[in-house]
């Protein structure tokens, strides 16, 4: 992009954020997000959100920046055409101040620390983060493309936390952190053939068994001894969720399950699912963006949590609670916590790594008894 590194006279009344990770980072940050945005319109300032192409189009619907610009990851990494393209109309844009609030930049330095860069902002604001997904070198590149750079704490803490401590510096000093509204966003857009297929008046549970990668993914034999100790317990019938790449792992549940399962993958988008959500009586995920879309909806969840961003994500931490739940997590603790996935055993593919493998279905029963208030 150096042909684009000419002076622009930005429009002092316009802030581009940058936010292009994953969907669950999106959700975490939902509530920071809006206080961000309230924080400038108050000085009489325009938002605009620069995002992952994967979540873009439910931002436009969640209606909290003014204009949200879809950035596809791959192909701004790989097409330089789509590269320049994309940056010459976010310069043309002529944002005054430019924000990348993410904690760890990916080492894909080229994306998001990029786009601040080519903004051509006089204002040009990040966190100075940490290296767990960028090398050392690359952090101090990128770093002097930022005019202003905002003290993270050394210590681990939640993502909740963390978004919260960044808007604090901004100038939000009374801001808390606490779970997301979906509800005081925006209205949740229901799918009329989810209604057809789920009559309103039955109660029924969602499972999402699908993870990032396989080795965060529960056996599927142990979805399946739950979701039948669910119908034998309870007699709620189940709702399998998931994205399209999580299609055969549906099937494999509802084959083995004698439980009634409604195979729902790859059939929703974000709005859709979190409708879905709504409505459930308990979700049983791996830790995906369900348990995150889920907590803000209040809805009971059981999360099989490993060790690999343990305290990151998940278990919650907020600084200000309110009566909804949060998400429940099941971990089988080992020492080797914190490995950001970088697993120390013989991992097979297709497989799950030790600290997932060894949740039982016991202690994930057990766990489920407890949000739902059931006797063991």
């Amino acid at each position: 992009m150096a042909m684009l590194t000419t002076k622009v006279t930005p429009f002092s009344d316009r802030v581009l954020i940058v936010r292009i990770d994953a969907i669950g980072d999106f959700v975490l940050w939902l509530d920071a997000a809006q206080a961000i945005v309230k924080h400038y319109k108050a000085h009489g300032k325009r938002v605009i959100l620069v995002a992952n192409d994967v979540w873009a189009t439910w931002a436009r619907e969640l209606a909290i920046f003014e204009t949200v610009i879809a950035l596809d990851r791959r192909k701004f990494e790989t097409d330089l055409r789509y590269r320049f393209q994309l940056g010459r109309a976010i310069r043309k844009l002529k944002c005054s101040i430019a924000i990348q609030p993410s904690y760890s930049r990916t080492r894909e330095w080229l994306l998001g620390d990029a786009v601040v860069r080519v903004s051509g902002a006089s204002e040009r604001i990040g966190s100075s983060g940490d290296t767990s997904r960028i090398q050392l070198w690359q952090k101090r590149v990128s770093d002097r493309w930022y005019t202003r750079l905002i003290p993270s704490s050394p210590e681990p803490c939640m993502e909740l936390v963390r978004n919260a401590e960044f808007v604090r510096a901004l100038g939000q000093i009374e801001f808390l952190a606490k779970v997301p509204n979906l509800y005081e966003i925006s209205p949740l857009r229901k799918d009329e053939s989810f209604i057809a297929a789920m009559p309103a008046d039955l109660k029924y549970y969602v499972l999402f068994p699908g993870a990032s990668w396989d080795g965060r993914q529960w056996p599927v034999a142990s979805f399946v001894a739950t979701a039948n100790r669910l119908y034998s317990k309870i007699g709620w019938p189940g709702v399998i969720c998931g994205g399209p790449t999580d299609a055969n792992l549906a099937k494999d549940i509802c084959r083995q399950s004698d439980a009634p399962l409604l195979n729902w993958v790859g059939r929703t988008d974000l709005s859709q699912l979190a409708a879905i959500l709504a409505t459930a009586q308990l979700l049983l995920t791996n830790e995906t963006s369900a348990t995150h879309i889920a907590a803000t909806l209040g809805v009971p969840t059981v999360c099989i949590l490993g060790g690999g961003h343990f305290g990151r994500f998940m278990p919650y931490q907020v600084e200000q609670a309110d009566n909804r739940p949060l998400p429940r997590a099941v971990t089988h603790p080992m020492p080797c916590f914190g490995c950001d996935w970088n697993c120390i055993y013989p991992c097979t593919s297709g497989s799950p790594v030790p600290c997932i493998d060894q949740i039982t279905t016991s202690m994930v029963w057990d766990a489920i008894a407890g949000v739902l208030g059931l006797s063991v």
